[in-house]
């Protein structure tokens, strides 16, 4: 409420003007002290509604007090209003980091597939090359015995072996797959 929009104010006047309780009074040394009369009497506890003085310069008090609350209620209602948006734009971009998120994930579990996949295809060909090559060494160890041995035995016809005579060269060649 602005000063401006004062115009008048109700106030409630008790009807026991005492800082204290109605309970209680000051006795001459001004020391509170109980009233055992409240005890005694059972209307003394009686309820008496306090007076209600009204000052008013001008007479529109009620009105501009309703005005204020319309007032404090638009605000309040605007306050809720924007709290309420705010959490469903808050929902709304949690959901679509969790749908990102998600995303993601599915991407990285495809990757993951693809990649083991890809794996399992290397690890394949490994294995086939490395066979491969095992195979040619033996192959080539083979080779380089029947090569060494068609060596010698050229190397003993050059030098007139006794075996030399013997042996045909054809034979030789048919014995080890050479033909």
């Amino acid at each position: 409420m602005q000063p401006s929009e004062v115009s008048g104010i109700q106030y409630l006047v008790p009807s026991n003007p005492s800082p204290y309780s109605p309970h209680f009074s000051m006795n001459q040394s001004n020391k509170p002290a109980l009233d055992s009369n409240q005890f005694l009497n059972p209307l003394y506890n009686f309820y008496i509604p306090p007076q209600i003085h009204d000052i008013s310069p001008h007479s529109s008090c009620i009105s501009s007090n309703s005005t204020s609350d319309e007032a404090d209620e638009q605000q309040l209602s605007l306050i809720i209003e924007r709290k309420q948006r705010r959490m469903i734009s808050n929902r709304e971009s949690a959901r679509r980091s969790r749908m990102r998120k998600q995303r993601h994930l599915d991407e990285l579990w495809a990757q993951v597939v693809w990649l083991r996949n890809e794996n399992h295809q290397l690890i394949d060909k490994l294995n086939h090359v490395s066979e491969s090559h095992d195979r040619v060494l033996q192959e080539n160890t083979q080779l380089k015995e029947e090569a060494s041995e068609l060596r010698q035995m050229l190397f003993g016809v050059r030098l007139g072996h006794p075996n030399s005579t013997s042996v045909n060269l054809d034979d030789v060649a048919l014995e080890h797959g050479l033909s």
